[in-house]
Order: C-alpha cells, then structure tokens, then sequence
C-alpha cells in the first residue's frame, strides 16, 4: 500500500514512486512464481575425468532463461506423444564359466556380486541368458543325453546332475534376489550323435532324421529346470548358426531353421510349454535383415512360432539394419542377446594389473553407443555375454577369453567393476520393463557430419561426433520422462534438452567421455 502525503503529486512523481516501492515486490513474486513452475530433473553422471560412477548430482531445473546459439551447443528436444516399442529388460548370460568362477567367491562376495546385478541398489537385471548344456564358456564339454540313437531321448538326464552344483546355485541366487527374471535358454550344439560331424564343436549341421529328438530335448531341458525352480521365459533356436567355430556349433540356414522351428520345435514347444516364447536368429546384425524375412515371412513355415529375432553386435553396429526389421515387423521382439570384448580380438594397451582394476573407459562407451543405437533402432533391451569371469578372462576350454563387467582377482578375494558395468547401469536402474521410447531429434548449429561407418569391424566402437541419446516414458510415481546422452568425444558438449509440455530448457555440459542419465 503506497501512503502520499498531503498536496497534490505531480503524475510522473507518482509513476516514478509506484516503481520504486512496487518493483522489488513484483520481482520477487515473479521469481517465486518461476521456481514454483519450473520442472526439477534428476540425474546421474558417470565420467572418466571423476570419481562419478552412476552418481547422483544436484538437481537441475528446466528455466524459461537461454543461451545463444553457438556451434558449440547440441540441442535435444523430445516428444512424448511419439512412441515406439517398450522395454523387456536388461541383463547378462549365466554362463558355466561365471558359475565356476562365482564358486570360487567367498559368501560375502557371492552377495555382492548377486546385490550388484540383481537388487533394487544395483543395475535392477531383469533378464538372463542361460546356455543349454555347455558352449565356449564352461570348462567342459557336455550334454544330458549322449546316449548315440536315443531318438526318444529316454536317457536324457531329467536331474541336468552337470549343472546342480555350477550352474544351478548361481542362477537360483539370481532367482532369489529377483524372482521376476526373464531367463532364456539357447544351445550351441546338439549333441554330437545328432550331427553330420558327430562332433559338437566345429560347426557341422543337425541330421534331418534327428529333428524331432532335438525340439523334444529343447522340451525336457525346460521342464528339467521348472523342476529345480527354475523358470524358463523363452529359447533361441541356436547360437550363432552362421558361424562354424573351434567351440560348441551348428550351422543353419534361414530357410533351414525356418523349417525346423515350423516342422518340430515351435509345435512341440505349443503343446509342452505354450508360454515360452522362441528366438530366431541369434546372430549378428549384418544379416538380420534376410534372416527375419525368411523365418517371419506369411509363407514360412516358422512365421506362426517366432516371437522374436535375437541378434549379437560382433559385426559391427548395423543399427540400419535393426530399424528396418523393426520398421517391418513392428509386433516381433527385437533382442540383443550378446555382446562383450574378447581379449583376443581386442587387445588392451593396459598392463594386466591396470586392466584387471580398472578395465578400458573405451569399452563402457562402446557398449553405451550399442545399446543406445539397438534401442532406438527398436530393440526391447539388451544382453550383456558374462555377468563375471577370472582375471585370464576365462575360464573356459577354447581359451577365447573375454572381458566382462565384473572380473575377480586370481585368488578369488576381491571382484572389480568395469567401465561397462557403470554404462550398463544408466539404462538397466532407469529404464524398468514397460518403458516405451519416445522421439526425439538432435541437432546442432554446427554441420557435423559423421565419418563413422554404420556396419563396420571390428565392433565396439563409438561415434564421437556427436551427442548419443534415447528417450523414454516411464511409469513411476515421482518421474515421467528419462532422457539417457553419452558423449564419447575427448571435447566436452554443450546440451539444452527441450521436452513438448515442458516450459523452458535444461542446459547442461556433457563432459568428455561421460554417460548421463536424466529423470524428468
């Protein structure tokens, strides 16, 4: 309230009075009505210049002030009202080799190890890959049934005794921390008998007369672990059925597994297990595309059985490829089911000592630009190769080592998380099953133009150009929208994130080598 004394005010004392007395007032008001308005974001940082590891920072805040444009500046700007497939999970193989190396673990690191992956505090896993009897990864080699001509499979092992005291106690720990996991088997090999080779390594193909022996064994390895409480979601046909390998392999055709899975194993599967769901494919993505017109194709015989096409990245990252298969058939369940580095492609400049504590940074971000471009090509999720292995990168009986997420030390006291364990971890704690993408663009006021080449070897790489993003809608009770941006460049970035129904912009600096996850 504004008092005048007594006598007339001349109009421009008044104005210039009512100014004065009104505008602090008036800006406060302002200022308050803006916080009260403006939408909070929360978000967790993981970069290589800092201790940041899947950290929670500060809050930020969308405001309605700005910043010119630059040729510095990446703007991304998402649209809720565009959607796309959801998300079926995340998560890592169970293989014999990370059974054998979890044996060796004392209890309390058995618990973190389950904790890390598993539990509401770690990366939330919600899926599992299982190898059906063994493959590269076990130290043996082994079936449950190698009875030569047991066509009715009556000496199949019903008790799988190999896997009771390996692979059995490592999965039912995972099962015990989330009982939900989506768990799908998928074999390297048939046994040996049911082989033109009789061999169950280097490669050869499955004898047409022992097809029906070979969908029933898919069948009595499911019901043999629903009875050690163990669930199986889904199957893939077979690993890798391009590849003839040193290990555990059989080739195939497309039109050759179309005819399996159409002639023996989706019917079996129908009336044994009708909720189990198969996977044609599962390998990498170069081919995807021929390989998923032929088995889901309304004139193939598997077309009525495959519900989903899995896929590998060992040829490089081929996201094209994903999005056409996605664009083509929208209702089919796209799932990257294997990815790591094998030690023996990709050497590392590191000493044994440096690598085994604290891995390669490149690899985390190699698995970031993978996961990202698989999403937004239309993937429901992703599938990490071993959830842990040995300081060797093993063990296993081929001696094709690896790296993974979570090495041990030698004398089995002490685990170490890699950088791709933290990458991992932006999408898997943020992105719950049922979270459906959302569009999004970016651009720049720069031309940049990217020289890295879509499908290319060796895999694992990452774009640094520019800013890497997917964006998702999630049911949660306190956030909407998770915006996911990774910058794999040795440059920090600056980002302004635009959001349809958002006022305002969040500007942020994406540093160099650093993954950022953003909860709206």
């Amino acid at each position: 309230q504004i008092v005048l004394s007594s006598g007339p005010v001349p109009f421009l004392s008044l104005l210039s009075l009512m100014q004065e007395s009104l505008f602090p007032l008036l800006t406060f008001l302002s200022l308050s009505l803006s916080l009260s308005l403006s939408v909070s974001v929360d978000w967790v940082q993981t970069c290589q210049s800092t201790e940041d590891r899947l950290t929670q920072q500060r809050p930020l805040f969308f405001s309605s002030s700005s910043i010119p444009s630059s040729s510095d500046l990446i703007s991304v700007h998402v649209d809720p009202s565009k959607r796309y497939q959801k998300i079926l999970g995340f998560g890592g193989a169970l293989t014999q080799s990370s059974a054998t190396v979890y044996k060796t673990l004392t209890k309390d690191l058995k618990k973190e190890v389950i904790d890390a992956y598993y539990s509401e505090s770690g990366l939330k896993y919600t899926t599992g890959r299982l190898p059906i009897h063994s493959c590269d990864f076990s130290v043996d080699v082994y079936t449950f049934d190698d009875v030569a001509d047991d066509v009715n499979l009556d000496y199949f092992d019903t008790a799988v005794t190999y896997d009771q005291n390996l692979s059995l106690p490592l999965i039912h720990d995972a099962l015990a921390s989330n009982p939900n996991l989506l768990l799908f088997g998928s074999p390297w090999s048939p046994p040996a008998w049911m082989k033109d080779n009789n061999d169950m390594l280097y490669g050869g193909s499955l004898l047409d007369q022992y097809r029906p022996s070979w969908a029933s064994y898919f069948s009595k390895w499911i019901t043999a672990y629903k009875n050690q409480n163990v669930p199986i979601w889904g199957v893939t046909v077979q690993n890798e059925p391009e590849a003839s390998q040193t290990w555990e392999s059989c080739l195939y055709t497309a039109s050759e597994m179309s005819e399996f899975v159409g002639g023996y194993l989706g019917p079996v599967l129908q009336q044994d297990h009708p909720d189990v769901k198969i996977f044609g494919f599962d390998h990498n993505k170069d081919h995807i595309s021929d390989w998923a017109d032929t088995l889901l194709s309304e004139s193939s015989p598997s077309s009525r059985y495959i519900d989903g096409i899995a896929f590998h990245w060992y040829s490089g990252s081929c996201f094209a490829n994903v999005a056409a298969v996605y664009g083509k058939y929208p209702e089919t369940i796209l799932l990257p089911s294997e990815a790591c580095y094998e030690l023996t492609v990709l050497e590392d400049d590191a000493s044994d000592e440096a690598w085994l504590v604290n891995g390669t940074w490149s690899k985390g971000e190699g698995y970031g630009y993978d996961i990202i471009g698989d999403l937004e090509s239309g993937s429901a999720g992703w599938t990490d190769w071993n959830i842990l292995l040995d300081s060797t990168g093993g063990p296993n009986h081929v001696d094709n080592f690896c790296d993974a997420a979570i090495i041990a030390s030698e004398d089995g006291l002490n685990v170490y998380y890699h950088p791709q364990y933290y990458y991992l971890g932006h999408f898997s704690r943020y992105l719950p099953p049922g979270a459906e993408r959302v569009y999004h663009e970016v651009y720049s006021a720069a031309d940049v133009q990217s020289t890295y080449e879509d499908c290319q070897w060796p895999y694992g790489g990452c774009d640094e150009s520019t800013l890497h993003v997917t964006s998702w809608s999630v049911e949660d009770l306190e956030h909407d929208i998770v915006v996911i941006v990774m910058n794999c460049g040795g440059e920090d970035k600056m980002m302004n994130l635009t959001i349809d129904g958002v006022d305002g912009e969040l500007i942020n600096t994406v540093p160099a080598h650093s993954i950022q996850t953003y909860l709206i």
